[in-house]
């Protein structure tokens, strides 16, 4: 099967010698020109296909992440009610531990901290993150007008979209 490079390679030829073909080659060399246009048209149809093919893919793919989190979500929500519930029971009824054949039910103690004013915390006591974040819009206003901006560049590529 001839590739897309190919085709637009072969009309760049064809092209290229129309002024030296006479009366007679030139009606079989638009003919081939409409072949080949033809064929680059099916071509891009089909890389258009393709293209549109993966990103519904991806699209369909996004969605059931986004589902199948929720339901995780979920499910781990139904559990933790559940295990208060259990707990609930425990401690109403007085019972630390049952044992059963697959496994044992039990209380445990456990202790967490909960941070109530954060600014109130000793310095020792909290980690300070510092992060740095690039305006990456206005430096890029500023490279326009050829501002030098130190470690940073402006590039310019080209990108394929369809339509």
């Amino acid at each position: 099967m001839t590739t897309l490079a190919e085709i637009e390679e072969e009309i760049q030829n064809v092209l290229s010698v129309a002024d030296e073909l006479d009366e007679e080659q030139q009606p079989t060399a638009l003919q081939y020109l409409d072949e080949l246009g033809i064929q680059e048209t099916q071509k891009a149809d089909g890389v258009i296909y393709a293209i549109r093919k993966r990103q519904s893919e991806i699209h369909f793919l996004k969605e059931e992440e986004d589902r199948i989190r929720a339901r995780r979500k979920s499910a781990e929500k139904r559990l933790q009610e559940f295990k208060d519930y259990l707990t609930g029971i425990f401690e109403r009824e007085g019972i630390s531990r049952i044992k059963a054949l697959k496994g044992t039910l039990y209380l445990r103690q456990s202790t967490s901290v909960e941070v109530t004013d954060i600014d109130s915390l000793p310095a020792d006591l909290v980690h300070t993150k510092v992060s740095f974040e690039p305006l990456k819009k206005d430096i890029k206003e500023k490279l326009k007008k050829e501002v030098d901006v130190p470690g940073a560049r402006l590039d310019t590529r080209k990108q394929l979209c369809v339509r």
